[in-house]
C-alpha cells in the first residue's frame, strides 16, 4: 500500500536542520539522514511504500485550505498529516475533520515515545487532537530557553546561575534582581535603550506564566477553566509586569528593538529563544549559557518549560481515511513515533541541541532537566484569543497602561463563550465521526 503524508519544512519561509520534517535524500546531515531512514525503515517493515507532499511556503492559511478543500470534497488525499498544532490542527480539528487519535487503532498514546503527561492535559472532553511526540524533530525544537552572557556576568561577579538552579533558588525574583544589576547607560546620555548595556531582552510571556507552574487556561478532567479569575495568577501577572517594565527589560518584539544586534553585540545578559534557535548561536564570539524559565518561589517543585504550538507538530489523521486504511494509518503513525523516539530524538537532542547548541556541559544537563517538564499553554494551541489577547495586551502591547482584573471582567463573557463553544464543539463531533 502507499502510505501519504501531508507535510512542510518550513514555518512561514523559515527553516533549519532541526525544522524539517521529511527527507528526500540523505544528505550528510544526522537529522535529516535520520528522517530518510525512518521511512525506509517504515517501508520495509510494513510493505508499504511512504508518499510526502511537502508544502514549500511554509503557509499556514494555504495548507488549511488545501487540506479543507481535500477533506470537504471526500478525497482520502492523505493518509496522515503532520502540522501544528495552533493553526492547522486547531482548525481542522474543530471542524470535525480529524480523527481524535485516542480513538485510532494502532495508536499507543500510553508507549513513553507519547509525550504522556503533555498528552492527558490536552484531551477535551474524550478526544485528544494535540498530541506531542518524537515523531518529527519539531517537538524538542519547540522549547523556549532563558540564555544568558556569561562573560558579562563574569565581569559584573554575578551569582553561578547553574547552581542557583540545581539548588532550586532560581526564581523570577532573582533573575530579574540579576538583571538590574547589569544594566549600564553605555554612552552616558541619562536613558536607557538597546544601545546600552540592557539587563533582558524577552520573547516569551507565555512561557514566564508557565515556567512559574501556572496558566491562562486549565483542563480539569477534560473541561476548560479560564485562571484570570484565579488570585495566584494575578498577583504574579502584577509582579511579572513589574519586572517587564523596569530599566534595561524589553521585549523583543518592540518596533524599536533591532534583536539581531543585540544578540550579535552579546549586549544583554539574558535573552529567550527557543531550542530552535540554539544553533544560530554557535558563531557568537562571547560565551552563554543556557537556563530554564525561573520558578514562581524556591517552594515550587523543579522547573517548567513551555513547548510553542506553532512550532510542535502533531499527526492527524482526517476523516476521509477508513476501514483498513485508518487501522494502517494508526499503526504507521504510532510505529513513526516509536522509531522517532529512539532516534530522531538522540539526533536532535543530543547531537544538535545539546552537543551543538551549547557550549558547556552545564547548559547541556540544563537541557535535560528543562526537557523533564514540558508543558503547553492551552490557550495559545486553541486560539483563544479572547483570553490570549487579554493577557498579551496586559504583558506586551499595554505594557503598563491597563489593568488585566478589570479588562478580563469586560471580556469575561466572550472568554467564557469561546471556551463552551469549544467544548461543545469537540462533544458533537466525537458523536458525529465516532457514532
Amino acid at each position: 500500500a502507499e502510505f501519504r503524508v501531508y507535510t512542510s519544512n518550513y514555518i512561514n519561509g523559515w527553516t533549519n536542520n532541526t525544522l524539517i520534517n521529511h527527507a528526500d535524500e540523505e544528505n550528510g546531515e544526522i537529522v535529516n539522514d535520520t528522517l530518510f531512514a525512518r521511512d525506509r525503515f517504515i517501508e520495509e517493515t510494513f510493505n508499504v511504500t511512504m508518499k510526502y507532499e511537502v508544502d514549500e511556503t511554509g503557509s499556514t492559511p494555504t495548507q488549511i485550505k488545501l487540506l479543507t478543500n481535500s477533506i470537504l470534497a471526500g478525497d482520502r488525499g492523505y493518509d496522515m498529516i503532520l502540522l501544528d498544532h495552533a493553526e492547522v490542527c486547531k482548525n481542522l480539528s474543530i471542524q470535525g475533520m480529524l480523527y481524535p487519535l485516542n480513538y485510532v487503532d494502532g495508536i499507543n498514546l500510553d508507549a513513553g515515545y507519547w509525550m504522556k503527561h503533555l498528552n492527558d492535559k490536552c484531551r477535551i472532553g474524550e478526544s485528544l487532537y494535540f498530541a506531542s511526540c518524537a515523531i518529527s524533530p519539531r517537538y524538542y525544537s519547540s522549547v523556549y530557553v532563558v540564555m544568558f552572557n556569561r562573560d558579562m556576568a563574569r565581569s559584573l561577579d554575578l551569582e553561578d546561575m547553574y547552581d542557583l538552579v540545581e539548588t532550586g533558588k532560581w526564581t523570577y525574583d532573582k533573575m530579574f534582581s540579576l538583571a538590574r544589576l547589569a544594566v549600564h547607560d553605555l554612552n552616558g546620555d541619562g536613558k536607557m535603550d538597546t544601545t546600552d548595556q540592557i539587563g533582558c531582552m524577552y520573547g516569551s510571556q507565555e512561557g514566564y506564566l508557565l515556567g512559574a507552574g501556572l496558566g491562562l487556561l486549565e483542563n480539569r478532567g477534560g473541561k476548560l477553566y479560564c485562571m484570570l479569575e484565579d488570585s495566584k495568577v494575578i498577583d504574579y501577572l502584577h509582579k511579572l509586569v513589574d519586572c517587564f517594565q523596569y530599566d534595561g527589560v524589553y521585549c523583543e518584539n518592540r518596533s524599536d528593538i533591532d534583536y539581531d544586534s543585540v544578540i550579535k553585540n552579546g549586549t544583554t545578559l539574558f535573552f529567550n529563544p527557543m531550542t530552535a534557535d540554539l544553533t544560530d548561536f554557535r558563531d557568537l564570539t562571547y560565551d552563554y549559557g543556557i537556563l530554564p524559565f525561573p520558578k514562581l518561589n524556591e517552594e515550587q517543585d523543579g522547573y517548567i518549560g513551555f513547548s510553542q504550538p506553532w512550532v510542535n507538530v502533531t499527526p492527524m489523521i482526517p476523516i476521509t481515511v477508513s476501514g483498513d486504511a485508518l487501522s494502517m494509518a494508526g499503526t504507521l503513525t504510532d510505529a513513526m513515533a516509536a522509531y522517532g523516539y529512539d532516534y530522531i530524538r538522540p539526533a536532535v537532542f543530543d547531537n544538535v541541541i545539546c552537543l551543538k547548541g551549547t557550549r558547556d556541559e552545564q547548559s547541556a544537563r540544563i537541557i535535560d532537566l528543562i526537557f523533564e517538564n514540558v508543558q503547553l499553554e492551552l490557550a495559545s494551541d486553541l486560539r483563544l484569543t479572547a483570553l490570549t489577547n487579554v493577557f498579551f495586551d496586559y504583558v506586551a502591547n499595554k505594557l503598563g497602561k491597563q489593568d488585566i482584573v478589570s479588562t478580563y471582567a469586560a471580556q469575561k463573557s466572550k472568554i467564557d463563550a469561546a471556551i463552551q463553544n469549544i467544548m461543545d464543539t469537540y462533544a458533537q463531533n466525537e458523536l458525529e465521526i465516532l457514532g
